[in-house]
């Protein structure tokens, strides 16, 4: 049985504020996610992006082995054509953090499906194999082809496409842990 309390307490400890529990069996997982990654994403092909990540059946028989997800609701004022790369490296740092202090708890099944790309190396090698930070590099929900936007609807949490520029940009992180 894992310990809530302690979870969002490290949660909170680390600045995260924003953030919901959600059963993993009610994340979307839909096919338009992973087509929309291979054609129009600029990810796609990086190591911890599709085509280096399960197929859609695969990443939903994922979820179905867990009970227990967090839902992790970053933001941050970006404008629209300039993606905030250092700040979305500290995020990932934070997160990684987290996911270690979960697991050290015992919860040893604790994932994290990053808010972003892989962004942990400069120059990405574009596979897992060559990948330089393999014990870091973690894929994003869209790479699992998670419907980020309905799934976080779903959850109770507020979430909207950006039209203008500059705006709070929304980044969504998943905690999986069992």
């Amino acid at each position: 049985m894992i310990n809530r309390k302690k979870i969002e307490s490290i949660l909170t400890g680390s600045g995260f504020l924003d953030y919901c529990w959600i059963n993993p069996r009610r994340i979307i997982v839909s096919q338009w996610v992973r087509v929309k990654c291979v054609f129009g994403c600029s990810g796609y092909g990086s190591g911890t992006c599709p085509p280096n990540t399960p197929t859609v059946e695969e990443c939903r028989r994922f979820f179905s082995e867990y009970n227990n997800g967090l839902i992790v609701h970053l933001t941050k004022l970006a404008e629209k054509d300039s993606y905030p790369s250092d700040w979305s490296g500290q995020m990932t740092d934070r997160l990684l953090e987290i996911e270690k202090q979960v697991f050290l708890q015992g919860n040893y099944k604790a994932f994290l499906l990053n808010q972003a790309c892989c962004s942990v190396c400069e120059d990405c090698s574009g596979n897992r194999t060559d990948c330089k930070d393999k014990s870091r590099a973690r894929p994003s929900p869209e790479g699992f082809a998670v419907d980020v936007y309905q799934t976080v609807r779903r959850a109770g949490m507020k979430i909207n496409v950006i039209s203008e520029s500059p705006s709070e940009m929304n980044r969504i992180a998943i905690l999986l842990v069992n």
